[in-house]
């Protein structure tokens, strides 16, 4: 005859609650991170939208054509020290990242938008001054 032990269910049941417990923390601490992510990525790119001079690089588009638009996709501003105060590494790294990713894209628009500016006044200019020296002519 053979015995066979058998566990008191309290006892299943609170093994079973450890185990559901201990394999859904890592599920947890992965949504709050992500949560974190999207809070820095929001906040990076408002902060990046109204610190970015939209005017300064659409006038060095204007000034400096196509190489004001290489120095919009080569140079990455630095995100503000005082929105990184106190954060976690987790939101400090995102921040950056997406701050610095809107800030090169509106640089390099701003800038291509000068680019554009410059071509068409000079277009323009060209246009004028050849139909002015044509009814000069006549």
């Amino acid at each position: 005859m053979k015995i066979q032990l058998q566990t008191p269910p309290p006892i299943k049941f609170g093994v079973m609650l450890m185990a559901v417990l201990i394999f859904s923390a890592p599920f947890v601490a992965i949504a709050t991170q992500h949560s974190v992510m999207l809070e820095a990525k929001a906040a990076a790119e408002a902060d990046a939208e109204a610190k970015t001079s939209k005017s300064t690089w659409l006038t060095l588009g204007c000034l400096g054509g196509l190489i004001a638009v290489a120095a919009g996709y080569v140079y990455a501003p630095s995100p503000p020290a005082g929105a990184l105060l106190g954060k976690s590494p987790e939101y400090i790294a995102a921040y950056s990242d997406a701050y610095a990713q809107k800030a090169k894209g509106i640089q390099r628009r701003y800038a291509m938008y000068g680019c554009v500016l410059n071509t068409l006044g000079s277009v323009a200019l060209a246009v004028a001054a050849a139909a002015a020296e044509e009814s000069e002519g006549n």
